[in-house]
């Protein structure tokens, strides 16, 4: 049965699901070099550079005091990208072809193609996430176990595409329903050896939250709205009325600016806030319902998080900012932040026992997330 655990609330047998002890000296000399590697190559070695830095993380990451192993290589990465970028060209030039011949004798309907190659490329660009997490579970060892999951990439596109266009229709109230329940389809295809994960989160809990957000942005919006039209009133008043023209209008206009960007970076922190709040509270619900079970095996683990919206606003906002300030260059420091702070939240209950997981027997996919690095490019 699903259930929204408060914050804070947390068991009194609750131990930490991962520990993390890498540092960033060492995370910046693989970037570094990654990044010169790249420069040289003209972007060839990207696809590496994502597989030496996923290895640095994956290595200095411990469950019960063992560390995970990353098996995957660049070049499985490389060829699933160049095999992605041939079936998206071929498709396209279908396209265009039907395009061409449709447009000649039924000008309406050469819109179809059009429209089919839209809603193709939504559905591959989910069907990409799903084929990513399968990869990287697949390429994910501890003790020699590795990860996989089941299921169809493409059942799960077709799915999301199906919940975006609810999103679209219901104009975003069912957002909740759409993130639950593609996590929950993720978790459920999840395997670790002959671990099985299942999530029983449901999104009903989650949409007063939603709609809290929602409401809250709106009504965060129109205060401050309020507040700076009231404050520098007589400036806009007299701007808008024409009762000072030219340098006079400029000096008005220039009194009221610093009001009105703290009004925006007043929207941002509160809206900020809002998103992590709901997010935080999603994180929660998925967690907290989800469990890993060693089939014929006492050994059930439960899940949560000790995660905050003021920790999580800060995390972000600090990272972003780290990333703009260095113009990229301290991407290290972000992910050595984020990988610290998964560890120090995410807490698990329960019993394991290592001796009963068995070897994963599902097929591992040859090569590597293509489409989404094609789609979604940036991907660590």
């Amino acid at each position: 049965m699903d259930q929204m655990p408060k914050a804070g609330a947390i068991p009194a047998d609750a131990r930490p699901v991962l520990a993390y002890d890498g540092k960033i000296s060492e995370l910046f000399g693989i970037f570094l070099l990654n990044l010169l590697l790249t420069i040289i190559t003209l972007g060839i070695f990207r696809f590496w550079a994502i597989t030496r830095i996923r290895r640095y993380l994956w290595s200095h990451m411990r469950f019960e005091d063992t560390r995970f192993t990353y098996t995957g290589r660049g070049k499985e990465l490389f060829l699933g990208f160049l095999l992605a970028m041939l079936i998206l060209i071929l498709m396209f030039s279908a396209v265009g072809v039907v395009f061409a011949v449709l447009a000649k004798s039924h000008p309406v309907l050469a819109a179809i193609p059009i429209g089919a190659a839209y809603l193709g490329l939504f559905i591959l660009f989910g069907a990409a996430h799903f084929s990513a997490q399968r990869y990287r579970l697949s390429r994910t060892e501890w003790r020699g176990i590795r990860g996989g999951m089941e299921g169809s990439a493409l059942r799960y596109g077709l799915s999301w595409l199906l919940l975006l266009l609810a999103c679209v229709v219901t104009l975003y109230q069912a957002v909740p329903w759409m993130q639950v329940g593609l996590a929950r389809r993720r978790i459920d295809a999840s395997r670790f050896g002959s671990a099985v994960f299942h999530c029983e989160a449901r999104a009903g809990r989650l949409y007063l939250t939603w709609l809290a957000t929602i409401v809250g942005y709106v009504l965060l919006f129109g205060v401050i709205v309020v507040i700076v039209v009231a404050s520098e009133w007589s400036s806009f008043a007299r701007v808008v009325s024409g009762a000072v023209k030219g340098q006079g209008a400029d000096a008005a206009i220039m009194r009221a600016t610093p009001v009105i960007i703290a009004g925006v970076l007043a929207f941002f922190v509160g809206s900020g806030l809002l998103t992590t709040w709901y997010y935080t509270r999603l994180s929660r619900l998925i967690l907290s319902n989800t469990t890993a079970v060693i089939p014929d095996a006492q050994a059930t683990l439960r899940f949560g998080t000790t995660m905050t919206a003021g920790s999580l606003l800060w995390l972000v906002v600090s990272n972003v900012l780290i990333a703009l300030l260095t113009l990229g260059l301290g991407l290290p420091i972000v992910l050595h932040r984020y990988a610290r702070y998964i560890a120090r939240t995410t807490y698990m209950t329960g019993t394991f026992d290592a001796n009963a997981l068995m070897q994963s027997t599902l097929a591992r996919p040859s090569l590597g997330e293509g489409f989404l690095q094609a789609l979604d490019p940036g991907i660590v």
